[in-house]
């Protein structure tokens, strides 16, 4: 097949380049030269023009990874030929790679065009500084279609296209390690096909380790600050990067680590991250003032395994020519977590200000000595725990207090309490009050309620003679068993002397009434009270008892 295909083979028109089958690359993409605005057209127009003159319009597929510009000039320029052209970014916060999202979509796009027929071709075109991510685009494509399998021969391929050294016009740190992590995530599409790419996860980024103070002041030291780039996990409509994490420039935060006092580095993060993140680690000199990049990583979620990410001096973007700054056992451990679903509620509903205000505290914090006082701390919520655990099947309903001036203090009072609910039947036994068998309150115990002859007054008793009419009274019957049989002597008396003031009175003044008036022509007849609809008015008024007031 090789050999039908060399026998037939046609080179492809001038100014272009192929990188493998049917995949072309506009060749001054590979330059240093750069066209101007005015000169690009014309070169790239009599280019489309030799391949028209071979092929139909439709057998394009055009890709151009550009600068973000809306009135792009080579979307124009294809457009005068009715050709469609798809943008990619150049870079992902400075790093040249796309996310897994854009390369998921170039790639599939580009096999899927592919995959239709022989006289299909994928152009390809960079803008001016997008070299470094197209020859990785270029590379991601070959290990999608199998083209080749290891990943750094594929970039290095692509790379030689190049003159040597004109990614170090573009990039200021070597982005090869990081692109290749990429790359290593689309080769994993060949083991489980249907399960690439796979969902991004949220996940805490608790810390970094860093194992080996490099050298970045001269003397064997550093003073290492972080910066953490992603999309925000709370907000899953909103696909750009923010900043996640960053230390701030204070004595509190930033200190000055040596390789002869210091062996490893620990910077707490504690933030959220999801998806594709960029890491930076930076050093400061001595005033907080001047910045060196120490290293860049970037990664994405859905590939963490076992919550650790492992990377030593090859593995990390660092500046060009600078190994030899980091120790030889260097290494650099990011250390993840799972995300807690009440965890990620409670952050969600924080600003990004409040995120990382908490984030500074809870690092602050974590320093202290807890020790002192634990063990009271420890006993005071246990013993508050087992007064709020009892539980006798019944269902648990929060307290709801009734609105009034003290309703504020009360639910401080009660706190979290729980009340338990408990439907009974009234009786009408001999008890003063309802017992409840087996419930606990402890803010009932503490506060009791009265007893019954308590909570009826004298007065009530008093009311209810006086509001019958002149005449027979009703007779309270004390031999009969009922709750208020046991009525002090007191009230009996005093009752007695106001029926004999009530009976003088309405003697007296039996005649100021006019006659005309219906309801004054004659004494109205007082209300017949029987002995047990006295009984059960009284149960009535005792069943009833008002709480009273818990300061």
């Amino acid at each position: 097949m090789s050999l039908f295909r060399r026998l037939f083979y046609r080179r492809p028109p001038e100014g272009l380049v192929e990188i493998s089958n049917n995949i072309f690359v506009f060749d001054h993409c590979f330059s240093t030269d750069f066209f101007e605005e005015d000169e690009l057209k014309p070169h790239i127009g009599g280019i489309l023009k030799q391949l028209l003159g071979r092929y139909s319009i439709d057998s394009f597929m055009v890709f151009n990874f550009e600068g973000g510009k809306r009135d792009n000039q080579i979307a124009c320029i294809f457009s005068d030929f009715e050709m469609s052209v798809m943008g990619y970014p150049r870079n992902y916060e400075g790093c040249p790679l796309l996310t897994m999202e854009m390369i998921h979509h170039f790639v599939r796009s580009g096999e899927s065009w592919l995959s239709l027929g022989q006289d299909n071709f994928l152009l390809i075109h960079s803008e001016q500084g997008g070299w470094p991510v197209l020859a990785f685009a270029l590379a991601a494509l070959l290990i999608y279609l199998r083209r080749y399998n290891d990943e750094g021969k594929a970039l290095e391929m692509v790379y030689r296209q190049a003159p040597p050294g004109m990614v170090k016009l573009f990039s200021p740190l070597n982005p090869a390690p990081s692109q290749l992590r990429y790359l290593k995530y689309v080769s994993r599409r060949h083991i489980s096909p249907g399960l690439w790419p796979p969902a991004d996860k949220m996940m805490n980024l608790n810390c970094a380790i860093i194992r080996g103070v490099p050298n970045f002041d001269g003397q064997g030291g550093c003073r290492p600050i972080f910066w953490i780039y992603g999309p925000d996990p709370f907000a899953p409509n909103d696909k750009s990067a923010k900043v996640l994490f960053s230390t701030p420039k204070t004595s509190d935060f930033v200190q000055l680590y040596t390789q002869e006092d210091s062996e490893i580095i620990k910077i707490n993060t504690r933030c959220p991250v999801q998806g594709d993140v960029v890491m930076e680690c930076i050093s400061l000199d001595e005033n907080f003032e001047h910045e060196v990049m120490m290293f860049r990583v970037m990664f994405n979620t859905a590939f963490i395994e076992d919550n650790l990410l492992l990377l030593d001096r090859d593995q990390i973007d660092i500046l060009w020519d600078t190994k030899h700054w980091f120790p030889v056992d260097f290494r650099v451990e990011i250390i993840f977590s799972e995300m807690d679903a009440m965890t990620s509620i409670h952050t969600s509903q924080l600003s990004s200000e409040d995120k990382e205000n908490f984030s500074r505290v809870e690092d602050a914090v974590s320093h202290l000595d807890w020790s002192t006082g634990s063990n009271n701390t420890t006993a005071d919520a246990t013993e508050q725990k087992g007064s709020y655990s009892d539980h006798d099947g019944f269902d648990v309903l929060s307290l709801q207090e009734p609105g009034n001036s003290n309703a504020t203090s009360e639910h401080s009072l009660l706190g979290s309490r729980s009340v338990q609910v408990i439907q009974m039947e009234p009786e009408h036994s001999h008890s003063s009050a309802p017992k409840f068998e087996g419930v606990k309150d402890s803010v009932a115990d503490a506060y009791p309620l009265a007893e019954p002859d308590s909570i009826a007054p004298k007065f009530e008793q008093i009311e209810l003679l006086e509001d019958s009419s002149a005449g027979e009274l009703p007779k309270w019957d004390t031999n009969k068993n009922n709750p208020n049989s046991e009525l002090p002597s007191t009230i009996l008396r005093e009752a007695e002397a106001v029926d004999s003031a009530v009976a003088e009175w309405s003697d007296t003044n039996t005649d100021t009434f006019p006659s005309d008036t219906p309801s004054s022509s004659s004494p109205s007849s007082p209300p017949k009270f029987d002995e047990d609809s006295t009984e059960a008015g009284t149960v009535q008024t005792q069943s009833q008892p008002t709480e009273p007031q818990r300061c």
